[in-house]
This record gives structure tokens, C-alpha cells and sequence, in this order.
């Protein structure tokens, strides 16, 4: 090989490493927004977790505690330490054995929802949702949400009660012509007094009206009737 020869090798070497290293510097640019792409996707997914209004906790595939969120710091509850076993090291005192179900829920990647947990003398709401490297477990407290509830239909309770006596007291009442006791459902006579105390728990306090008085006590309805003549007359 002549030097002409090894001149136009040297040539065509030189200008293949020049596009190699234009290849690269595309590909390395390519990367680059690439791991840019993926760091903006990586914080904006942490920003999810992290401002979850909801108590969110990211366990590992055994149930060891990764990560904990803003809310669950901001609730005033005891913080697992990373690396608890969740349900065991940490919230172990629910009513069923829930590190079972969250393993359960990693390994057959279903979501399992928990709608009503008692725990202590609060009322959780918990969602298991796995992912690949563990599970995301969300708890939402509704023990306020459960006490306006009973308190709502209590509330509707008492209403439809009140509509039914409403109602009993609309039909006509089998009532003694004679003593004026009146007959119950089960067919019993009561008192009058008796009968609504059962029914809407009154108390009565007993007077006498006009009329009985003026013809069980003559004299002193007479008596009455006069004072209150001279007390009128006084007043004009």
C-alpha cells in the first residue's frame, strides 16, 4: 500500500469517527431529554403521593414501610418507622388479620377495599392498592362522617315514629260512653291518662275545666265568680 493509499484510508476513518461522533452526540442529547422527561413525571408522580389528602403509606412487597405521606404526618397519629411491617409492627389492632390481606392484594395484584374498619373508637376507610414493588395503603378516618350518619337516621327513625302515632292519634278512639276509658290495641282499657302517657310519654297535670266546676262546687264558683266582678270593677 502506497502512502496515497494509507492517506485516503486515514481519510475515511477520520470521517467515520466524525459521524459516530455526531451519532452520539444526538443520542446522548436524545437521553438527556429523556431523563429529563422522566425526572418531571418522577416529580410530578411524588407530588401526588406527597399531597394526598389522604394517609398514604408505600410498602414493599413484605409489607415493610417505604414511605409515609404529608397527610398521614399531619394527622396526629403515631408515624410507622421505615421498615415496620405494616399491621403488625405498625396499626396492628384491627378486628381481622389485614397484613394477610395486604399480602394477599400484592401477590394477586387486586385492589381490596376496605369500607367500615372499627379501630379502637374510630371508624377507617382503607384501600390496598398493589403495584409491582409493593402497595399503596390509603385510610381515610369517617369516624365524624359515621356519627352524623346514626344521628341522621336516628333522626328518621324518630320522625316515622312520630308520623305512625300522628296517624293513631287521626283514627277515631274506642272510648267508654260511661267512665271514659279508652280501649288499647291489644284490647286492655286504660285511663285516659294512661293511654297517651304510654303512647308520647306526657305527663298530665289535672285542673278542672268551667263547667265542672260550676256544678261540682257551686258555692265556690259563685264565690269566684263574684271576686272577679268586684276586681273588674275596681280596675274601671
Amino acid at each position: 500500500m502506497g502512502p496515497s493509499d494509507k492517506i485516503r484510508q486515514l481519510e475515511n476513518e477520520l470521517g467515520q469517527l466524525k459521524n459516530d461522533i455526531v451519532r452520539y452526540q444526538a443520542l446522548s442529547e436524545y437521553y438527556k431529554q429523556g431523563y429529563k422527561e422522566l425526572l418531571r413525571k418522577e416529580e410530578y408522580n411524588f407530588a401526588l403521593f406527597q399531597f394526598n389528602p389522604f394517609q398514604t403509606i408505600i410498602v414493599d412487597r413484605v409489607g415493610r414501610v417505604v414511605r409515609s405521606n404529608t397527610a398521614k404526618l399531619k394527622s396526629g397519629d403515631r408515624l410507622p418507622d421505615v421498615g415496620d411491617i405494616m399491621y403488625r409492627d405498625y396499626a396492628s389492632k384491627h378486628g381481622i388479620d389485614m397484613y394477610s390481606h395486604l399480602l394477599d392484594s400484592i401477590q394477586t395484584g387486586v385492589i381490596k377495599n376496605f369500607p367500615e374498619m372499627q379501630y379502637g373508637d374510630r371508624v377507617l376507610a382503607i384501600t390496598i392498592s398493589p403495584f409491582p414493588e409493593g402497595a399503596m395503603i390509603v385510610t381515610r378516618d369517617i369516624t365524624v362522617e359515621k356519627a352524623t350518619e346514626r344521628e341522621r337516621i336516628n333522626l328518621i327513625r324518630d320522625l316515622q315514629k312520630a308520623l305512625q302515632e300522628i296517624e293513631t292519634l287521626r283514627e277515631l278512639l274506642p272510648i267508654c260512653a260511661s267512665c271514659k276509658k279508652i280501649r288499647d290495641d291489644s284490647g286492655y282499657w286504660q285511663e285516659v291518662e294512661e293511654y297517651f302517657r304510654r303512647r308520647d310519654h306526657l305527663d298530665f297535670s289535672h285542673t278542672m275545666c268551667p263547667d265542672c266546676a260550676k256544678r261540682m262546687y257551686p258555692d265556690l264558683w259563685e264565690s269566684i265568680r263574684r271576686n272577679k266582678e268586684t276586681s273588674t270593677s275596681a280596675q274601671l
